[in-house]
């Protein structure tokens, strides 16, 4: 009944996409509450020049539909949580880790890679309705490897990205969308001695490559000298096509956990240019 509701209420949704006129009492230019099952949505309605409208992504998001966006055909799939499951269990049995690890070692571009520590997910980046294979190596405490493969026109796997990061879950959240492009995270640990670092790239499929839009580091441990030990953390949202970075660093004491001395916080505005963010001047 629950999937049922869900259905009727996204087929309606799609129609106040479309533009169904509202009624007199509606107000032009107005926000709109709305809410499924008493639970209010956090999808923007608005109501303008006496249609309601309602942004397809967000809402069949929040509704647990999954949108597919074939460029070529010029097309969207919407396809519930159950057949989207179902779908990429079915094409991850397809593919195995002898496969993707074939595949490292044709066209990767060094030799000797840690195999071992090999794990592959099936993700569909682009929207077109086809999956691409996202895979990492673990080689150690700072030591890794970050791979994507696209299908191309003839079935065969190739290598579009390669990164020595190293990465602790192939597990992509929810892509931010800024314009029409669709930005994955990924955080990479890296070090050394006395010192851990966390940083995040913010990056997009298109035309067949990957884009990195944006990379900061989000977190970084430094207990290299006596005295100096310090840790700075950060975070970031994205707003209306803008990337704001707070970041605050704290001086340690020499056990690493006691702060001491004057914690700074600064923050920092990128703008989108279409391809990558910029810092605000």
């Amino acid at each position: 009944m629950q999937n049922k509701n869900k259905a009727r209420f996204l087929a309606v949704a799609a129609l106040l996409i479309l533009g169904v006129t509202a009624t007199s009492t509606v107000e032009a230019n107005h926000p709109l509450t709305v809410s499924l099952n008493g639970q209010q949505l956090h999808s923007r309605f608005q109501v303008n020049g006496g249609e309601v409208y309602a942004p397809l992504l967000p809402l069949a998001t929040e509704l647990g539909y999954k949108v597919n966006w074939n460029r070529q055909s010029n097309s969207i799939e919407i396809v519930d949580g159950a057949a989207s499951l179902v779908q990429r269990e079915t094409a991850a049995a397809r593919i195995t880790k002898q496969q993707v690890a074939d595949w490292i070692v044709q066209q990767g571009k060094k030799t000797g890679y840690y195999l071992y520590g090999l794990s592959f997910e099936m993700i569909d980046l682009d929207g077109d309705g086809i999956e691409e294979v996202v895979a990492a190596i673990d080689g150690g405490v700072h030591l890794g490897n970050y791979f994507i493969f696209k299908r191309d026109a003839a079935g065969n796997y190739q290598l579009i990205f390669e990164s020595p990061w190293k990465v602790e879950s192939l597990k992509l959240a929810e892509p931010h969308q800024v314009g029409d492009k669709l930005l994955y995270e990924t955080v990479e640990r890296t070090g050394g001695t006395g010192l851990s670092i966390e940083i995040v790239h913010l990056w997009y499929l298109e035309q067949g490559r990957i884009v990195e839009a944006w990379a900061g580091t989000v977190k970084e441990m430094n207990a290299m000298m006596p005295g100096e030990y310090s840790l700075a953390v950060a975070g970031y949202r994205i707003q209306d096509n803008v990337l704001y970075v707070w970041r605050t660093l704290s001086p340690l004491e020499d056990d690493a956990e006691t702060v001491h001395g004057t914690v700074e916080t600064t923050m920092t505005a990128f703008e989108f240019d279409g391809t990558v963010f910029k810092e605000r001047k």
